[in-house]
Formats: C-alpha cells, sequence, structure tokens
C-alpha cells in the first residue's frame, strides 16, 4: 500500500497538490504563528502562537522521541526568559506543500544562520481541517540539526565529481 501511494505521488505531482489558497492559507499561518512566538512576552501570547497546534499535537524526533503538545508548550514557555530582541528567527523554505482528501502536508528546511553556517533540518507537518480551521496535527523531524552550508558551500549534499 505504501509503495503504491510513494508511485502515485511521484507519477502524479499534480493528483497530490494543494490548491493555491490552501496554501497560502498554511504559509501564513506559519508567518503568524513564528511573528507571534518571536515576539510573545506573556503565556496568553504564547497560547495565541501555539493556536496552530491541535491538542492532540504529536511530534517524532530523529532519535525516536515523542514529543506531545504538553512538552511542546512547556519548550515554548521556556523561550519566553529569552527577550524577544535576542530571539533566535528561523528561516522556513518549503519544500512542498501537498493537500490530500483529508490533510496538508507541508515539507520544508527549518534552519538558521551560526557565523558562516546555515544549520538546520528537514521536517514534514501534517495539517487537518477542524472545525476552528487548519491545525498541525503532527509534526516530524527527519534529522539532527547539522550544518547545511558553511562558507557558502553546501556540506549536507554528497560531494559530485
Amino acid at each position: 500500500m505504501y509503495r503504491t501511494g510513494l508511485l502515485l505521488m511521484l507519477a502524479c505531482p499534480g493528483l497530490f497538490a494543494a490548491d493555491e489558497s490552501v496554501e497560502k492559507t498554511v504559509k501564513e499561518l506559519y508567518a503568524s504563528s513564528q511573528a507571534i512566538l518571536h515576539s510573545a512576552r506573556t503565556k496568553e501570547e504564547l497560547a495565541q502562537a501555539l493556536s496552530t497546534f491541535a491538542p492532540e499535537w504529536v511530534g517524532n524526533m530523529p532519535a525516536g522521541e515523542t514529543l506531545t503538545f504538553a512538552d511542546l508548550t512547556k519548550e515554548a514557555e521556556a523561550g519566553l526568559a529569552i527577550p524577544p530582541e535576542k530571539r533566535p528567527i528561523p528561516k522556513m523554505d518549503f519544500v512542498y506543500i501537498r493537500q490530500t482528501g483529508w490533510n496538508v502536508l507541508a515539507v520544508y528546511w527549518n534552519s538558521r544562520r551560526s557565523g558562516s553556517r546555515v544549520i538546520g533540518s528537514l521536517y514534514r507537518d501534517t495539517w487537518v481541517r477542524t472545525a476552528e480551521g487548519w491545525r498541525r496535527i503532527r509534526q516530524e523531524k527527519f534529522f539532527p540539526d547539522r550544518p547545511l552550508l558553511e562558507d557558502g558551500k553546501p556540506v549536507f549534499l554528497p560531494v559530485v565529481e
């Protein structure tokens, strides 16, 4: 079944494309959540930033850890101790956003600059439509943060000779 789905996605990519309005909505939800998270000073503002997450949200991390929405909230609350002007703002580069009949998958690079390096990872989020609108229900981080670029040169991709 999995192979059939993969084959369909590769052979018919347009079949799984998100319509432009859903793609725009999801990107706007990411941007809004990130902006609020960056400037939040109170738990109430933090709750607004996390409102795009469903209460049953689950995050699967590279070493097999599973995070819950409560874990995410606890980590975000710890971030309130960092003054907004000193909080890092990760950059998101979308690889694709695809809509199926019941959800939207968003695959993106999440990265930050550190000196002459760009450090980050690849993520896949699953969004579902709820009575309150689109909500993230699952996040998969494919590998730990690692250098992607160093002095403008890719270090993540294999060397091509």
